[in-house]
This record gives structure tokens, C-alpha cells and sequence, in this order.
């Protein structure tokens, strides 16, 4: 799971400090470091009006969005309603905070294998054929485009020289985005060297905006030496 980083930005109502209602001067907001949010799901910002010395006051911030595509209630938690762009922005009185840009982004629904599982390579094949994947979403009924997915080499777990099977470019794992049609079909599967090995594990994932596992992620495709 990806981690949340979390940026400050402090906004003057003015720059001689002109006291708003009951004696606010600057809106600190806090919001997440990725400004995207999946339709149907969630994204917590939060405000705190503060007093000339910098101490939290406790009065009421209204928050707006600019478009219906992000709604964003007086807790600053913004919903994704549709794809689109909003800019969504904190008040008290007549002191506003800047303009925050978000975009909603249809959301990944699974993450699915395409073909078989199991995939053989021939004696003497230099590689394996691809290993494919889809991205779709049943929100909008349809592939999910320019989405990083994650290789994984799960077995062997340790790769030691001269490595016995690789990813491209001789890794352990890799990300690759999603292409027009929301599939990958790049990730192939090369043994090195001698036949030290006959299998290989290689465990697909991809992560909402969320940072939560995509269902269907975990799945793994097991490819056969010959």
C-alpha cells in the first residue's frame, strides 16, 4: 500500500493581518500529497483558523468545490461523483484559503489475468510470451488507461548471480502503466544463464487512489521452463 504524505499550506486572509470573524487571520490546510480521488470514494482535507500568535480557533470553515465532479462538505472530506476536475477552497467570513486542485477519476474495480495463467516456454525460447493483465472499471464500463500495475517475481524469492530468471532488464519487479485498451502486455519472463530453474511465480498488483489494494490483486501467473 502506497503511503500518505501530507503537505501544509499556510494562507493569509491579508498581508497586514486583518482579523476576519472572531479573530482568525490565517487558514492552515492540510491536504493529502496526491489530488486525486476515485468516483465513490473519499479524500479527508482538513482546516484550522488560527490567531495572530499562530493558536487554533474554534470557529466555523465552510469549504466549496467548483464543480460537481468533487463534493466537499464542512469537514473538508470530498467525495469523487464523477471523472472531472474541481478546485475546492476553505473560508471563514470574507478570508479564504487557495484553491486546492483535485481531480475524480473513474474508479478500478479488478484487476484480471487475461488468458491463461500458466504460461510455457518452449525449450530454446528466449523468453516467456507475455504476461497479461487488464484494468477495468464497472463504474464507467470500460478499461482503465495509463494505470501502473506491479511485477513481482515471487519465486524464487531471492534472486542470487547469475540469476536464473529475471523481468525485463534483469529486475525483480517492475511497474508498468496500463496502455489505451487497459491492458499490459509488456512483462515477459527471461531465464538466464544454465537451466537452474524450471518455475517462476510472478504476482500482479495495482493500488487505488487510496492506496488500497485493486481486487484481483495478489493473482499470479506461473510460467514453466521446458
Amino acid at each position: 500500500m502506497r503511503g500518505w504524505a501530507f503537505v501544509t499550506l499556510m494562507v493569509l486572509g491579508c498581508s497586514n493581518l486583518t482579523e476576519g470573524p472572531g479573530g482568525v487571520v490565517e487558514l492552515e490546510i492540510v491536504t493529502p500529497a496526491t489530488g486525486e480521488v476515485e468516483v465513490g470514494e473519499t479524500l479527508q482535507l482538513t482546516a484550522r483558523a488560527l490567531d495572530r500568535d499562530g493558536n487554533p480557533l474554534d470557529v466555523p470553515i465552510t469549504w466549496l468545490s467548483s464543480d460537481p465532479a468533487l463534493t466537499i462538505d464542512n469537514t473538508g472530506l470530498v467525495t469523487g461523483v464523477a471523472p472531472g476536475a474541481a478546485q475546492v477552497q476553505a473560508s471563514v467570513g470574507s478570508l479564504s484559503s487557495g484553491q486546492i486542485s483535485l481531480t475524480a477519476i473513474a474508479r478500478a474495480d479488478t484487476l484480471a489475468l487475461v488468458g491463461d495463467s500458466v504460461i510455457i516456454v518452449p525449450a530454446g525460447a528466449p523468453t516467456s510470451a507475455p504476461l497479461v493483465v487488464q484494468l477495468l472499471s464497472f463504474s464507467q464500463a470500460g478499461p482503465l488507461p495509463s494505470r501502473p500495475v506491479i511485477y513481482r517475481l515471487s519465486f524464487p524469492g531471492s534472486i542470487v548471480e547469475p540469476a536464473p530468471v529475471t523481468l525485463p532488464g534483469g529486475v525483480v519487479i517492475d511497474t508498468i502503466s496500463t496502455g489505451t485498451s487497459g491492458l499490459d502486455q509488456s512483462i515477459t519472463v527471461l531465464r538466464t544463464g544454465a537451466p537452474y530453474l524450471d518455475t517462476a511465480f510472478v504476482t500482479v498488483r495495482s493500488y487505488r487512489a487510496s492506496g488500497a489494494d485493486v481486487p484481483g490483486s495478489g493473482q499470479r501467473f506461473i510460467v514453466l521452463f521446458q
